[in-house]
């Protein structure tokens, strides 16, 4: 089966449609899956997070709050290893909880589902070509804008979350 950009950004969205949180977030940023034919670089990563600060706050982010932010790229592995590997031992901290009988059978779905997301969001996104993560961050603010893209033929597929880190 050919993978074109609908078809990724379709299975990612399945992936996302039941559990959408993202644990590197200290408030609820669930992702939003696009597709562009656009040429993402970091000038368009700068104004895809200008778009998502203004969503999120209503009004536009000051001039010179966009001249003082920063892009941190990472890999998939960098990012989603730790999420995953924190989503088990939550898990594992649960299976220990229930079997001493001070936890619930609906704890331990919820930390397992945490586990599912990561693996097949992780997954999804090692399908497309040249799959990174970036960060978009900017002094004294606790949102950070987070973008993980991939290219699929000329398209790039993308999701997004305006995470809030104190």
């Amino acid at each position: 089966m050919f993978l074109t950009a609908s078809k990724a950004a379709s299975s990612i969205r399945a992936v996302i449609k039941d559990y959408n949180f993202w644990g590197q977030s200290e408030s609820d940023s669930p992702l939003k899956i696009s597709t562009t034919k656009a040429v993402i670089d970091n000038d368009k990563i700068l104004s895809l997070d200008r778009s998502l600060r203004t969503k999120n706050a209503g009004v536009a982010p000051t001039k010179e709050f966009l001249e003082t932010r920063t892009i941190v790229q990472k890999t998939l592995d960098e990012v989603f290893k730790p999420l995953a590997l924190n989503a088990i031992e939550a898990l594992n901290d649960q299976g220990e909880l229930l079997s001493a009988g001070t936890a619930s059978l609906e704890t331990l779905a919820a930390e397992a589902e945490s586990v599912e997301y990561y693996v097949q969001l992780y997954a999804a996104f090692k399908q497309v070509t040249n799959p990174k993560i970036y960060y978009v961050d900017a002094p004294a603010d606790p949102s950070v804008g987070m973008f993980i893209v991939g290219t699929v033929g000329t398209e790039t597929v993308y999701a997004s979350a305006l995470l809030t880190q104190t």
